[in-house]
C-alpha cells in the first residue's frame, strides 16, 4: 500500500473502504472486516488500519461497537446532504461551550447527566472540527484543540 502519490497509507485504506461502502460492497448496516482482516487485505500495520477506520468514523461513515465490530452507518452520498462546513462546526462547538458555562453556573441546577451529555457533544464536535482542519491541511487556530476557532 506504499504509494507516495496516493498520500499516507491510512488515507489510501480509508479511500478504498469509502469506495467499497459507496459501491455497496459494504452496505449500510453491515460490518466492515476486522482490524486483523483489514491489515491482511491491505498489507499495512494495525496503526494504519486503526487510523483509516478512525477517519471513516470521523467522516460519519462507520460506527464502532466495542466487542461487536465496526458497522457501516451511512454512504458517502448520504452524507453529502448532511455535510457541514468548518465554520458550522466551530459555531456549534462555541454554542455548546456557552451552554456548558451556563450549566456550571450556580444559578442552574442541571443534572450531572445533562452536563456529561453536553461535554460529550462538545468533544464530538471538536473532533469533527479537528478532522476537517486536518483534511483541509489547515492548522487549527491557536494551535490547541481546546482553543476556539477564529
Amino acid at each position: 500500500m506504499a504509494d507516495p502519490v496516493g498520500g499516507p497509507a491510512y488515507q489510501q485504506v480509508a479511500r478504498d473502504l469509502r469506495e467499497r461502502i459507496a459501491s455497496a460492497q459494504f452496505p449500510v448496516g453491515s460490518a466492515i472486516p476486522s482490524t486483523a482482516k483489514l491489515r491482511e487485505m491491505y498489507g499495512v500495520s494495525i496503526t494504519v488500519v486503526r487510523a483509516a477506520v478512525a477517519q471513516l468514523r470521523a467522516d460519519g461513515l462507520v460506527t464502532g461497537y466495542p466487542g461487536k465490530g465496526v458497522f457501516v452507518s451511512a454512504t458517502p452520498d448520504a452524507l453529502v446532504g448532511r455535510a457541514v462546513t468548518v465554520e458550522d462546526l466551530a459555531r456549534q462547538v462555541e454554542e455548546l461551550r456557552a451552554e456548558l458555562r451556563r450549566a456550571k453556573s450556580p444559578r442552574r441546577s442541571e443534572s450531572a447527566a445533562e452536563v456529561a451529555a453536553l461535554r460529550e457533544q462538545v468533544a464530538l464536535l471538536q473532533a469533527q472540527v479537528l478532522g476537517l482542519y486536518a483534511q483541509l491541511g489547515i492548522p487549527y487556530p491557536g494551535g490547541q484543540p481546546g482553543a476556539a476557532p477564529k
